[in-house]
């Protein structure tokens, strides 16, 4: 394994000059490069740990970048390094091979190829959990894009890897699922995604299923009644959850009108290709909002 201090460098440069870089070293945020050997491959990870963590075990959230993207670019564009200060946990930015995932059906050399990304996700935990201290009983995933796909699909395939996961502009690839371990679910998307049609659709080739399709797939897999509840509508956000989940896992979905292919609150990319973003909801903090209420069942 190798790590290269990134934005730290200039911390520790003042806290040298200054006398006081040991007491503050393991109070400052910090983010670093990782690489580790898996499936033959060297790959590599970006991963960012909070102000004043200390030895004290944390919450960690896996974020995976969507297609044409990297773990430093989902890093950039999601904000979620602020949101992990104000809250303790720590980020992980893997990377894609060729700067996309294997999801199934989806996407570029990754499916070609037939990588194995969903085992290369569970390697950077693992990688995580010796390097840090990780509270094993909170580890959530998110996504954006094909990196949403890939999250549906660790979800299907190895359903043990995340106690919730919070999927942005992204919908399942994969036509058999491991359904039977329930999973406390957000979605959140622009209903003007004109990649992930809202009501479903093809696009570049392979169908993306609506909204629709996938609440109802966990609602099923969380035993949820069909009663919808909304819990938000304002800024050009709707939420809405399914009630009465047996298994007391949450589904919820949350669609942005005039939204389209863009992370809600972050970086907006493209805008002329991909669509207006919404500046008034911040997606990043809303998923840990929902993140924070789950912890591994005993």
């Amino acid at each position: 394994m190798t790590t290269s201090p990134l934005s730290v460098r200039n911390v520790l440069l003042g806290l040298l000059a200054s006398g006081s870089l040991f007491a503050s070293l393991t109070a400052c945020a910090a983010t670093t490069e990782t690489d580790i050997s898996f499936g033959g491959n060297e790959r590599h990870y970006v991963v960012h740990t909070p102000d004043g963590i200390g030895n004290r075990p944390a919450p960690l959230v896996v974020a995976l970048h969507g297609g044409a993207g990297t773990g430093a670019i989902m890093e950039s564009q999601t904000g979620l390094d602020s949101v992990a200060d104000q809250n303790g946990f720590i980020v992980v930015y893997p990377d894609g091979i060729g700067r996309a995932w294997n999801a199934g059906s989806c996407c570029a050399t990754p499916m070609k190829d037939n990588v194995d990304d969903v085992g290369f996700v569970r390697a950077v935990i693992a990688d995580v959990k010796h390097h840090y201290a990780v509270d094993t009983s909170r580890v959530y995933g998110t996504g954006f894009s094909n990196g949403a796909m890939l999250l549906h699909r660790i979800a299907c395939d190895a359903p043990d890897t995340f106690v919730a996961i919070a999927p942005v502009s992204g919908g399942p690839m994969v036509s058999n699922c491991n359904e039977r371990q329930p999973i406390p679910t957000l979605l959140i998307q622009g209903r003007a995604d004109p990649r992930i049609p809202w009501d479903g659709g093809v696009f570049q080739g392979s169908y993306r299923p609506s909204i629709k399709d996938i609440v109802s797939r966990f609602g099923k897999r969380n035993e949820c009644s069909t009663q919808e509840q909304q819990t938000y509508d304002a800024d050009g956000v709707q939420c809405l959850t399914l009630g009465g989940c047996r298994s007391g896992d949450e589904v919820s979905w949350c669609g942005l009108a005039g939204a389209g292919h863009q992370w809600p609150g972050g970086k907006t990319y493209l805008k002329f290709l991909l669509g207006a973003n919404n500046e008034r909801f911040n997606a990043s903090q809303k998923i840990w909002s929902f993140f924070s209420k789950y912890q591994k069942k005993n």
